[in-house]
C-alpha cells in the first residue's frame, strides 16, 4: 500500500467519522422496525417514549399483579417494548401488522393527537377499562384536557401522568457567574444572561430530538405570540448551548456546565436529588399542565392484555410507581398520594399541588399539532445548525453595547434582524401536512431555512464591519474542519511511524 493510498483512506475515514459526529449532540435516532416479531411467547407489545427506568419498573410490577394473571402474563419476557424516537417510527409500531403494537404510552398530547388523526389509535371501548379510567382521570386539570375523544365521543387516549414545564437552575453556578436567578422565559432571553463567549449559561434541547423541550418552545410561542415567541427563543438560544436530547440538557445543569436548563418537572426533581444546588422553577402564569397519554394501537393483536395493562397503569398500585426515586413523576390519580409510596414523597406532593393550582396559559393542542413538524425543523435549521454564528453575532452585539460602540437603538435594530424567523405561523400551518407525508418537502424547506440563516449572518457581518464591531466574520471555520486536518495529521504520523518501524525490521 503506497503512502497516497494511506492518506486517502485516512482522510476518507476521518470525513466519515466527522460527518457522523459533527453535530452528534443533536442527531436524531430511530430504531430498525423492519423485523417482524416472531417470538411466540410475546403477549403484549408496547411502543413508548418513556425512559427504560419507567417501563421496566412498570413491567416488573405488572407481571406480579392480578391484572396480568387474568390474561395469562407471568413474566416480563412476555412483554416487548419498542422505543421509537421519530413520529414515523412510532406510527409504524401502532399500525404495522408485523410489529404487532398493542399500546402507545408516553410522548405527550401532540404526538397522540397526531397518531389519532392518522388512524394509528383505536378507541377504548371495554367498559371495565373505561370505568377504571373514569375513576382515576379527571376531564381536565388547570384547564388542560386529560382525555381526548373521537368525533363519535369514544375515548381515544387518557393521561396516565401529568407534568409541568419550566427550567432548573444551578444556584451555585448562577452565583459564580454573577447571574440573577431567572424566574420567567423573558429572563432567560435577557442579554444579561450572556456573561461571556466561553460560558454557556443555558442548556436547551434541539427541538426534533426532545418532545419535552419542543413543548416548552410551543408554550413560549403560544404565550407570547409567534413573532415575540421566536424572539425569546432566539435570544435564549444565543445565551445557550444546544444539546441533543432532554437528558443531556438536564445533565448540563446538574454538572454545572450550564447555570440553567430546560426541564420537565420530573427532570427538575431528579436534578434536585442529584445536586442540592439545583432548583426547579415553573414560570408563573407561563406554563401548562401536560397530560402524558396512554392509548390502544390501531389494531391491537393482544387486546385483552393491552386493556389489562392500561387498567393496572391507572390503578392505585400502578400510579404509586410514579413515586419511585428513579422516576419522580406526578401521577394522574390523586388517591395515589394516600398509598404508602405516596406518603413517603412529600416533595412530589408539593410539586403536584403547585402544578394543579398554577394558572396555566390558554394552550391550544390543535394549534400545537397543526404546526409541530415545521416548527421543530425550523428550530434546527435556524438555531442548532448555525448556533456558533448565532452566539458569535450575539456576543459582538453585546460587547458593542457594553463598550458604547453602539447605542441601544442600534442594538435593537441589530437584534431585530437576529431574531427574525424564516417563516410565519400561517406558513407553518400550511406546510405541516406535507412535512409529515413528503420528505422532499421537508428537505426543500430545511435547505431554504439554512440559506435564510446564512444570508442573515452575512448581512449582520457586513453591518458589524461597518460599525467597527468586527474586523472579521461571524462565520468561523467549522471546528470539524480543524478536527479533520488535525486528525489526519496525527493518523498519518502514526501510520508513517509504524511503516518506518516495519521497514527497519
Amino acid at each position: 500500500m503506497n503512502i497516497r493510498t494511506i492518506y486517502f483512506k485516512i482522510g476518507l475515514l476521518m470525513i466519515l467519522f466527522l460527518s457522523s459526529s459533527y453535530g452528534s449532540a443533536v442527531s436524531a435516532s430511530s430504531y430498525d422496525d423492519g423485523t417482524p416479531e416472531t417470538n411466540a411467547t410475546i403477549k403484549l407489545v408496547i411502543g413508548t417514549r418513556h425512559d427504560s427506568v419507567i417501563y421496566t419498573k412498570f413491567a416488573a410490577e405488572f407481571v406480579k399483579s392480578t391484572y396480568a394473571a387474568d390474561v395469562g402474563i407471568s413474566s416480563v419476557d412476555e412483554i416487548s417494548f419498542y422505543t421509537p424516537t421519530t413520529y414515523d417510527a412510532f406510527k409504524r409500531v401502532m399500525t404495522v401488522e408485523q410489529i404487532g403494537g398493542d399500546i402507545g404510552w408516553g410522548g405527550g398530547p401532540s404526538l397522540f393527537n397526531t397518531l389519532a388523526a392518522d388512524g394509528a389509535l383505536s378507541p377504548i371501548t371495554d367498559q371495565s377499562t373505561l370505568d377504571v379510567i373514569a375513576e382515576a382521570v379527571p376531564d381536565a386539570i388547570a384547564g388542560a384536557d386529560m382525555k381526548q375523544y373521537t368525533s363519535s365521543d369514544e375515548l381515544i387516549w387518557a393521561s396516565n401522568a401529568i407534568s409541568s414545564f419550566g427550567f432548573t437552575v444551578n444556584n451555585k453556578v448562577l452565583k459564580e457567574r454573577g447571574l440573577e436567578k431567572p424566574l420567567t422565559w423573558e429572563d432567560l432571553a435577557d442579554p444579561a444572561m450572556f456573561s461571556s463567549a466561553s460560558d454557556f449559561n443555558i442548556g436547551m434541547g434541539n427541538a426534533p430530538d426532545t418532545t419535552s423541550n419542543t413543548r416548552i418552545y410551543q408554550i413560549i410561542l403560544q404565550k407570547y405570540g409567534w413573532e415575540k415567541g421566536w424572539e425569546i427563543i432566539y435570544q435564549m438560544a444565543a445565551n445557550s448551548k444546544i444539546y441533543g436530547g432532554s437528558v443531556e440538557t438536564r445533565s448540563s445543569v446538574i454538572s454545572g456546565e450550564t447555570a440553567v436548563a430546560m426541564t420537565i418537572d420530573f427532570y427538575g426533581l431528579i436534578a434536585m436529588q442529584e445536586n442540592p444546588d439545583t432548583e426547579y422553577i415553573v414560570p408563573a402564569n407561563a406554563s401548562i399542565v401536560n397530560g402524558d397519554p396512554i392509548a390502544l394501537a390501531a389494531n391491537p393483536p393482544h387486546q385483552a392484555a393491552a386493556e389489562a395493562f392500561i387498567k393496572f397503569a391507572f390503578s392505585n398500585e400502578g400510579q404509586a410507581l410514579w413515586f419511585d426515586a428513579k422516576i419522580n413523576r406526578l401521577p394522574i390519580r390523586a388517591e395515589a398520594f394516600q398509598t404508602e409510596a405516596g406518603k413517603n414523597r412529600p416533595d412530589i406532593y408539593e410539586l403536584y399541588n403547585e402544578t394543579i393550582s398554577n394558572l396555566s396559559i390558554e394552550f391550544s393542542e390543535d394549534l400545537a399539532a397543526s404546526l409541530e413538524e415545521p416548527m421543530r425543523y425550523h428550530f434546527e435549521q435556524t438555531i442548532t445548525n448555525v448556533h456558533s454564528k448565532h452566539r458569535t453575532a450575539w456576543s459582538i452585539m453585546i460587547d458593542g453595547l457594553n463598550s458604547e460602540k453602539i447605542n441601544q437603538t442600534q442594538f435593537d435594530e441589530l437584534r431585530a434582524k437576529l431574531v427574525k424567523p424564516a417563516m410565519t405561523q400561517a406558513e407553518a400551518i400550511a406546510m405541516n401536512d406535507a412535512f409529515n407525508s413528503d420528505q422532499s418537502v421537508r428537505r426543500e424547506k430545511e435547505d431554504e431555512w439554512f440559506e435564510f440563516s446564512s444570508a442573515k449572518y452575512k448581512e449582520l457581518d457586513a453591518i458589524f464591519v461597518e460599525l467597527g464591531l468586527s474586523q472579521g466574520s461571524v462565520t468561523d471555520v467549522p471546528f470539524s474542519i480543524f478536527s479533520l486536518f488535525f486528525g489526519m495529521s496525527v493518523m498519518s504520523a502514526i501510520v508513517i511511524f509504524k511503516r518506518k518501524r516495519i521497514i527497519k525490521k
